[in-house]
């Protein structure tokens, strides 16, 4: 980590639970520690982004293009290798510190006429993060608010990144998942059968995988084979999907949290049988807010 880059980080401490945040770069997790343990941590050259905030969309909007009450609006490329606009404009911002105390990181990002003219987003929008840790957790609370003077499409979700050597198990329930083509954009619904376990039990790192999941039945729990603690992943009623990314032999884990499916605002109407209610666009009006958190909870492993 650079120099200029360290003085930019913050950084709370509860006990033996240490979080580092890099609001200008993104306002996102640098690590999440507890002792000598380390939660996240983001991947070789994306050192800041261990976690990051998805705003004012999530994922993938397909070639960055859609329509919106009457307007094609066509998104300024972010990710040079897609083909798709991904995960918002608030990861690649810089985010201001609003307020610290010694257990919380308040931070904030405005996306105002010029961000929109840059990113092809056609509104403004204020987001908030809240980092509020304790001594066995870290509670990530996100909110997007319109200060346009129309209405906007809004969604919101996390995009932490864990370590995951070998023997590292996630332990999850879902009840669907969703099929995607050659560029994640998702074609189908698949109930999945009474498990529901994307991973049947085997280690993280045994397979590819990088799907959304649908209908929470369990919150996820991330198990180190040889650490003293296990990670459970709770999120709020308005994060109500997850997207599970690990790569076979990557070495790390995503776990996300979101508020809507990718590609939602080009979605006709049902993908496979899925209406557009229960993939959950949200519309803000003027001044309206959309919200959502996930909870870190450490709990001591008991099978190292």
């Amino acid at each position: 980590m650079s120099e200029a880059f360290a003085r930019a980080s913050q950084t709370l401490l509860v006990g033996d639970m240490c979080l580092e945040v890099a609001p200008e770069n993104g306002g996102s997790v640098v690590s999440l520690r507890r002792g000598d343990q380390i939660l996240m941590q983001g991947r070789p050259g994306e050192a800041h982004l261990a976690c990051f905030p998805m705003v004012p969309y999530c994922n993938r909007i397909a070639r960055g293009r859609f329509s919106f009450q009457g307007s094609e609006v066509e998104l300024t490329p972010n990710f040079p290798s897609e083909v798709n606009t991904i995960h918002g404009m608030g990861w690649q911002a810089p985010w201001q510190v609003t307020n610290k105390t010694v257990d919380e990181l308040h931070l904030s990002y405005e996306h105002d006429a010029a961000a929109s003219a840059a990113s092809g987003w056609p509104w403004t929008f204020r987001a908030t993060q809240t980092f509020k840790l304790t001594a066995d957790e870290l509670v990530i609370h996100l909110q997007v608010t319109n200060t346009s003077a129309r209405a906007m499409p809004a969604g919101l979700g996390l995009h932490p990144f864990f370590p995951a050597s070998e023997q590292t198990f996630l332990t999850s329930q879902f009840s669907h998942t969703l099929q995607v083509d050659d560029h994640w954009i998702p074609t189908n619904q698949i109930v999945l059968g009474a498990e529901g376990d994307p991973f049947n039990g085997q280690p993280v790192g045994g397979q590819n995988i990088d799907n959304i999941f649908l209908g929470r039945r369990v919150a996820p729990t991330l198990q180190w084979h040889n650490q003293p603690w296990k990670l459970r992943l709770a999120a709020s009623n308005s994060l109500p999907h997850t997207v599970l990314y690990a790569p076979q032999a990557g070495g790390f884990l995503c776990v996300e949290p979101i508020s809507h499916v990718p590609n939602i605002l080009n979605a006709s109407a049902s993908i496979g049988g899925l209406n557009n209610a229960q993939m959950q666009v949200q519309v803000l009006g003027i001044g309206e807010s959309l919200t959502g958190s996930a909870g870190f909870l450490t709990l001591r492993n008991e099978s190292l």
